[in-house]
């Protein structure tokens, strides 16, 4: 089985859900954040013998975690309809409760899902500009000088370092290849290293042209709109998954 995780309105995963059974992968099973709030049964043991997860969900489909063998996790928050009936305290424990919950259950998924969970994010970790500012001038990139202070975040808006009313345009990197533009050497292995450096297997490189025409770092994201990099990144990590080829 090929499991894809997402929220009900993310139109890239059920896009790449698609495609994988385009090309022929099966069984691949959609699942939305949605359908496991409302699952009818959750297991999920850890202790000195094997990590356990089975969930069943209200349609009657069953996922178990020795059942998967690959996929795309890009679960960005636990569903909290639930949660919300609580009051005061009770609501902040159960909200607690259940992002640990949610960062367990998807650490035990097999290590061939795309989106490993992190304390940082359910899908890959979540950083502050100033942080990918740092990665992407480690990575070799070329960036705008970031700034802080208590009058004045950065140079672009607060979530990219792009000037204001710039455009940028998107990078895929994932599992060692990258997909969607086509760049010189020098920056397409510098999104490659920053995506190394950021430890994730799927990450959105936002880049925009600086006045020079070259161009540089915006911001980076663990769950990007990968649907520009097309059939070939699906075609990619269906050999990673059965072929074990990242070549």
């Amino acid at each position: 089985m090929y499991l894809v995780l997402c929220a009900p309105e993310d139109s890239a995963a059920k896009w790449a859900c698609e495609s994988m059974r385009t090309c022929g992968l099966e069984p691949v099973e959609l699942v939305t954040s949605d359908q496991l709030a409302y699952g009818r049964l959750w297991e999920h043991r850890i202790g000195r013998g094997p990590t356990t997860v089975r969930v069943e969900l209200g349609d009657g489909r069953s996922i178990r975690a020795e059942d998967v063998s690959g996929g795309l996790n890009r679960l960005v928050m636990a569903p909290m309809d639930l949660v919300r009936l609580g009051r005061g305290a009770d609501r902040e424990y159960a909200t607690q409760e259940l992002s640990s919950f949610y960062l367990s259950w998807l650490h035990a998924l097999p290590a061939m899902m795309v989106g490993r969970p992190e304390p940082g994010g359910y899908c890959g970790r979540w950083r502050h500009i100033s942080e990918w500012a740092a990665l992407a001038h480690r990575a070799g990139l070329r960036a705008p000088v970031y700034r802080q202070s208590a009058s004045s975040t950065c140079s672009g808006t607060a979530w990219t370092l792009a000037p204001s009313g710039v455009e940028t345009e998107l990078a895929i990197a994932c599992k060692g290849k990258l997909f969607g533009m086509t760049l010189p050497d020098d920056m397409a292995s510098g999104c490659l290293r920053l995506a190394e450096l950021a430890e994730s297997d799927l990450l959105g490189v936002h880049l925009f042209r600086g006045q020079d025409g070259l161009w540089n770092f915006a911001t980076a994201t663990p769950c990007p709109d990968f649907r520009s990099a097309g059939m070939p990144m699906i075609e990619h990590l269906i050999c990673v998954w059965t072929k074990g080829d990242v070549e």
